[in-house]
């Protein structure tokens, strides 16, 4: 199927980022207490991750330990923070352009290829255990469209940034590989009902060019809509 050829439009471009997943949870689970505890969990943080310290510093920030000096929302802490940057100090995205843009523009509904697949994939019943296994690419899924550090990811918590920063989640490298994995395998199968002949198949090729690129760079996904 040529998904070009299906008709619909979308409402976004969708953008998967190299970030470094493991520091992008520390920050967003910070960036999630209260006023009191966040500040003094942010000098921990900032303590312990030098590197974190030099990219503020770079950014222009001079007191990178003092969160309340930051003038940035959460959306664009978590983003200038965690991504990883080319020698021009440019975010590095994902994967040829081509494939970017399969990703980026899928034909259905909303434009997300995420959403999409948690919508119209379903496990395998030929497969024991299964179900087991297709919870954890829900899971994987789900962190990585509409991020909640309580993990039952009802909605995106870093939308509507700084200059429309919409955040919508992100993974470690570690669970990058892990759902590349999984999406390899055949624990799923795909929804009587499907509206697109051959999307959900489509969509998996074209998520897991992007999950071997970053596995490739050793790095996590930040997943990122541009309204």
């Amino acid at each position: 199927m040529d998904l070009n050829q299906a008709s619909g439009t979308t409402t976004a471009f969708y953008t998967l980022h190299s970030c470094d997943g493991e520091i992008a949870l520390q920050i967003a689970e910070v960036l999630s207490l209260g006023d009191n505890e966040k500040c003094q969990s942010w000098i921990k943080l900032i303590q312990e991750n030098p590197s974190l310290e030099q990219r503020l510093t770079d950014q222009g920030i001079s007191q990178p330990s003092n969160l309340n000096s930051i003038s940035w929302d959460d959306s664009m802490i978590l983003f200038l923070c965690s991504i990883n940057v080319d020698e021009d100090g440019k975010p590095m995205g994902i994967g040829e352009s081509l494939k970017r843009e399969k990703f980026g523009r899928f034909p259905f509904d909303d434009g997300s290829l995420t959403n999409y697949l948690i919508e119209f994939m379903r496990p395998n019943v030929r497969v024991s255990n299964s179900n087991e296994v297709f919870e954890r690419i829900l899971h994987l899924l789900r962190k990585l469209s509409s991020f909640n550090k309580k993990g039952d990811y009802t909605y995106p918590r870093f939308n509507g940034g700084m200059g429309g920063m919409n955040i919508l989640g992100f993974l470690s490298l570690e669970e990058v590989i892990e759902i590349r994995r999984l999406l390899s395998g055949r624990n799923w199968s795909v929804a009587s009902d499907e509206p697109l002949d051959g999307g959900v198949r489509d969509a998996i090729k074209h998520l897991l060019a992007m999950l071997r690129a970053a596995e490739r760079i050793d790095s996590g996904v930040m997943h990122r809509a541009h309204l």
